[in-house]
């Protein structure tokens, strides 16, 4: 509580006398001027504590009620009105029934609501493979040369080597003469094998256009299929689901869109028709899943 200076207009002479009289009885002006205020006007009116509140009380559930008729049992209300007649102890308890075979005719009963089921919490998400987790090996191609910007990784093509062997690509991609290579190789058994890194420029894709950008060499990454590219050759599980991972991989490391994973037609138009009989839309889809 803060104080209030208050002056008051006395006479010299009617001051002195009360100075005189206060100090005579250990008291100031002051204070015996405060003294008569606080008795002419009381002391402060007491507040009455305020009481914490009251919680309300949770509303009890709305209930149905059901008179029992002749032939009922607790399973089969519990089947009438939940659908399930394993159910019936819900309603034994929250009638108090002691044995919930012994109910009689005309008895009323409450039937609770279902309490709905605790959701299960939401799986978590699944992270995509890494190059680590696949395990490539390495099987160095000497057809390659640097890439204008290594950091710069924008679209992934999809490629059908047009023979039927790994190791008959792995071999003609190390031939001297060859001037061909790509990035991945993937057996039909599934089998990946890396042979020029991805900040290199492998020699996949030719002349080429993706995105009205040219020369798609230097900034893709190539991936060729163990396939005959004859549209009847068929791409076995095991290849194709290796061919999500990696993709998925190099998407999630590269920050590649999936509407930039395409087929080596799609950026030789009229030049070259592989990976037939590959569908890539699903593809794409399958590795955005993931």
């Amino acid at each position: 509580m803060s104080d209030v200076t208050v002056s008051i207009r006395v006479d010299d002479d009617l001051y002195e006398r009360a100075k005189v009289r206060a100090q005579g009885q250990g008291h100031t002006v002051e204070s015996i001027l405060t003294k008569l205020l606080t008795d002419w006007v009381g002391p402060p009116p007491v507040q009455p504590p305020v009481p914490p509140p009251v919680p309300e009380p949770e509303p009890e559930p709305a209930y149905q009620t059901y008179t029992v008729k002749a032939g009922d049992t607790l399973s089969k209300i519990a089947k009438e009105f939940y659908g399930d007649a394993t159910k019936y102890p819900i309603i034994a308890e929250y009638n108090s029934l002691e044995d919930p075979g012994r109910i009689f005719i005309g008895q009323v009963l409450r039937i609770p609501p279902l309490t709905p089921p605790t959701p299960e919490p939401p799986p978590p998400p699944v992270e995509p493979p890494t190059l680590e987790d696949l395990n490539i090996p390495w099987v160095p191609s000497p057809h390659f040369n640097e890439r204008p910007d290594p950091d710069h990784i924008t679209t992934i093509v999809v490629h059908a080597t047009a023979n039927s062997t790994l190791t008959g690509v792995l071999s003609w991609f190390r031939n001297p003469t060859a001037y061909l290579s790509a990035h991945y190789v993937i057996g039909k058994d599934g089998r990946i094998v890396q042979m020029v890194k991805d900040e290199d420029r492998a020699w996949h894709a030719g002349r080429s256009e993706w995105r009205e950008v040219p020369n798609v060499n230097d900034y893709g990454l190539g991936i060729e299929l163990v396939n005959l590219n004859d549209g009847q050759d068929p791409y076995p599980e095991a290849q194709y689901q290796s061919l999500v991972k990696l993709c998925q991989a190099l998407v999630h490391k590269y920050n590649v869109s999936t509407e930039d994973i395409v087929g080596h037609y799609q950026v030789s138009p009229g030049r070259k028709t592989d990976p037939r009989g590959l569908d890539l839309n699903k593809l794409r889809q399958e590795i955005a899943a993931g």
